[in-house]
C-alpha cells in the first residue's frame, strides 16, 4: 500500500504537507515575506533603540496613579488572536479598542500588539500632562522590552513610541 493511500485511510496528513505549513507559518510570523505580519523579524542595526534611552520599569505598589490609565490584554483561542486595550481618566473609561490578527500570530505579540496600540492612542488623547500609566500583565512583553538584546520589530516600535520619537 501507498503512502499516501494510508495517510488517507488514517486521517493523517502527509509530512510534506506538514513541512509546508510549518514553513509557511515560520515565512508569515518571522520570516522575510513583507512588513506587515513580521512582528516577530528582526530590525536594522540603525534603528535600534540605545540603551540609555529605555525608560520602560515596572509599577510600585506604593507609587501616585497617573490620571490616564491604559489596560492592555491579548489572547488567542480558536475563534481568533485578539489585542485589546481599555482607556481611563480619572477612573472612567473614555474609550476601548480591540481587532484581529492573523490566525497565524501568537499570544505574546497580540499583548505586544495591544500595548503598541495602547501607545498609538496616548498620541491622540488630548491632555495637558504626559504622564499616563500602562498596565499590562504580558511579563514576556516587559522582559523584552527590558532586554537590550532583543531588537524584534514590533518590541522597538514600543520602545521608539514610550520615548516619543
Amino acid at each position: 500500500m501507498s503512502h499516501e493511500a494510508l495517510c488517507i485511510l488514517t486521517g493523517m496528513s502527509p509530512i510534506e504537507i506538514k513541512i509546508e505549513e510549518a514553513a509557511q507559518l515560520y515565512y508569515a510570523t518571522r520570516g522575510n515575506t513583507n512588513n506587515k505580519t513580521q512582528f516577530e523579524r528582526d530590525m536594522s542595526v540603525r534603528k535600534w533603540q540605545h540603551p540609555a534611552d529605555a525608560i520602560i520599569r515596572e509599577l510600585k505598589k506604593e507609587e501616585e496613579k497617573n490620571p490616564i490609565q491604559i489596560f492592555t490584554d491579548g489572547s488567542r483561542s480558536e475563534r481568533g488572536v485578539v489585542p485589546g486595550v481599555a482607556i481611563y481618566r480619572s477612573g472612567e473609561s473614555i474609550n476601548t479598542v480591540q481587532c484581529r490578527l492573523s490566525k497565524k500570530c501568537t499570544n505574546n505579540q497580540a499583548e505586544q500588539f495591544a500595548i503598541l496600540s495602547a501607545l498609538e492612542h496616548i498620541e491622540k488623547l488630548q491632555t495637558t500632562d504626559n504622564s499616563v500609566t500602562v498596565y499590562t500583565d504580558s511579563q514576556t512583553t516587559l522582559d523584552k522590552l527590558q532586554n537590550s538584546n532583543v531588537h524584534t520589530y514590533i518590541v522597538e516600535e514600543i520602545r521608539r513610541k514610550v520615548n516619543g520619537r
